[in-house]
């Protein structure tokens, strides 16, 4: 512990300043494109009830430590582009990897920029014209590419962390008739209009917005007395097929249980929706669309995944592999059961999580404990490299620098083997993501809007 703790003071002075996490800047036909630091992002999102449109004004002020042309990523068209003031177009670009993003046709300077542009959006929004209500989630995904806030509004990178601001507008009507379900701070600021802002330490896979005609939903508001003395408020709700009072009882066992193997509760509440038995669920931080059979995996995710943040997709399995060590009762393994892997050994700029890290990842994680067990377990190791790491963005390296500090062990072998290795043939059957944790269809997330 005193070592982890030793290792976070040298860590904390940087908090938030994430560049250096950040893949290589690349060159491009048009010019060196270049990542940035998103300082802070407010998007004024218009949902109009009358006409079905959802239309977003963004405002980024962001910090380039060089001269080139920024990147940032925004699935829907964007247009009226400006940096600075002054207008600029958007270039369809990829990654040296081949996965799609955005690129400024500009360049910028060293120094702090703002950028502004419109977009609208459609991916899982809903209006409803006799009620004049709309229906609508920034839900994500980390197995798939491109499923991040990118979806919805334009979106920094993994790596970042910066402070979100979203004004919520519902315009065709004098009074907004909704429930805003979320784990940022929401203040009305009209009869008809909102303004939620999220913590500063969050990434683009952190934020929850949920919203609802008011009423739609089943939910119980209670308060969670955590460990640290804090009265943490919990927020359940469900749909009519269900009910939230078993969602809370088990959302009380959880908490328990994970604040005396981890520590306090690392956020300032929790906001849960039950979806359908049967499948999985998404976590962001401290909030979590998830079936009830779910609820323990998606909550201990808060701790890591949207606790302790990963830097990109090659550092996604640890807190996947960390959750199924726990669904499957913590075991101990002098050896995992496949020779080998590649699991975070993709492209530095991969930015999805490999379906394997449930199956393999539980595997390390098990192997790890054997040989920790001497120093306590790996819990032990996890607990320490929480309370030292919280809310902040990590990558596999650092990961692995912290468990050869705790342990005194030369882990190099066991990584460049079972992470950084090549597949052996077990390591492909093994595989696939978790049935317990099936991903809603299409039709399955229209029908939880």
């Amino acid at each position: 512990m005193k070592k982890i703790l030793f290792v976070s003071l040298l860590f904390t002075s940087t908090a938030f300043a994430n560049l250096h996490l950040a893949p290589p800047d690349f060159d491009t036909k048009t010019g060196r494109a270049i990542f940035v630091d998103f300082k802070t992002a407010k998007y004024d999102i218009t949902y109009n009830v009358l006409w079905k449109k959802t239309k977003v004004k963004s405002t980024i002020k962001f910090f380039s430590d060089k001269e080139g042309s920024p990147v940032f990523d925004l699935i829907p068209n964007p247009k009226n582009v400006k940096i600075d003031g002054n207008p600029v177009s958007v270039l369809d670009e990829v990654l040296p990897d081949g996965t799609p993003i955005r690129k400024l046709d500009a360049v910028v300077s060293q120094g702090e920029h703002t950028l502004e542009m419109e977009s609208s959006f459609s991916e899982n929004v809903r209006y409803n014209l006799f009620s004049k209500t709309v229906s609508s989630a920034f839900w994500i995904r980390d197995l798939k590419n491109r499923m991040f806030l990118e979806q919805y509004v334009p979106s920094n990178f993994e790596f970042d962390q910066y402070q979100i601001k979203l004004n919520l507008k519902f315009a065709g009507t004098k009074k907004a008739k909704q429930d805003i379900y979320t784990n940022g701070k929401v203040v009305s600021t009209s009869p008809n209009s909102f303004e939620v802002t999220f913590p500063e330490y969050f990434t683009v896979s952190c934020p929850y917005l949920h919203i609802t005609p008011k009423g739609q939903k089943k939910r119980i508001d209670f308060t969670y007395k955590s460990i640290d003395g804090r009265s943490l408020p919990v927020t359940v709700y469900t749909s009519w097929w269900s009910t939230p009072k078993k969602f809370k009882n088990e959302a009380e066992k959880i908490f328990k249980e994970l604040e005396a193997d981890y520590g306090p509760w690392g956020h300032d509440g929790l906001v849960a929706y039950e979806t359908f038995p049967g499948t999985g669920g998404m976590e962001h931080a401290a909030a979590t669309q998830t079936s009830l059979a779910a609820l323990d995996h998606e909550m201990l995710h808060s701790y890591f995944a949207k606790g302790v943040m990963p830097a990109n997709g090659n550092s996604g399995w640890i807190d996947e592999a960390i959750a199924s060590w726990r669904d499957y009762g913590y075991q101990r393994k002098p050896l995992p059961v496949f020779a080998g892997s590649n699991l975070g050994k993709g492209s530095a700029y991969k930015r999805n999580t490999d379906s394997r890290a449930y199956a393999l990842g539980r595997e390390f994680m098990a192997y790890l404990d054997y040989r920790f067990q001497d120093m306590g377990g790996l819990k032990a190791f996890l607990r320490g490299y929480f309370q030292a790491y919280k809310h902040t963005v990590i990558t596999q390296e650092h990961f692995k620098n912290n468990l050869e500090f705790f342990s005194g062990l030369d882990l190099t072998e066991a990584f460049n083997t079972y992470i950084w290795g090549e597949n052996s043939p077990e390591s492909k059957d093994l595989g696939v993501e978790e049935e317990t944790h099936k991903a809603l269809t299409d039709s399955e997330r229209q029908l939880i809007l």
